[in-house]
């Protein structure tokens, strides 16, 4: 899957990516993803490992077009709500961003095209933060 926006690339994690990966979760700058946080490269090879092995096709790196660089990641996992129910149609979003590239509306243009693939393309009839 790729999407793309007028100045990012939204796909998946590819093995080279491992180096952009660490280079914000050895330091995350929000603190709800320290638990995230990245010691060594083998840790991001790991990471790396689990976002390809996604199955559910919605761990998206954001990928700057001018240069390939990946500057973050989203993902929301499907999930119902109500525990009787079958249909995984609500999802809970969450973004990052190296904090080099924030402030400059990334998160916003990434955020948006998104939701767009959540509601249109995944049939989403919720989505919360």
């Amino acid at each position: 899957m790729l999407i793309e926006t007028e100045r990012l690339m939204l796909r998946p994690f590819e093995t080279k990516d491992v180096q952009d990966l660490y280079s914000y979760l050895h330091t995350p700058s929000v603190h709800c993803f320290m638990d995230m946080k990245l010691e060594t490269m083998e840790d991001a090879r790991n990471g790396i490992a689990e976002r390809m092995n996604d199955t559910t096709g919605l761990y998206l790196a954001i990928v700057l077009k001018e240069n390939g660089k990946v500057i973050g990641e989203l993902f929301a996992g499907p999930e119902s709500t109500d525990p009787t129910d079958s249909v995984q149609d609500t999802y809970s979003p969450c973004w990052m961003l190296n904090s080099d590239y924030q402030g400059k509306g990334y998160a916003y243009e990434a955020a948006h095209a998104y939701y767009d693939l959540l509601f249109n393309k995944m049939s989403a009839r919720r989505i919360y933060t």
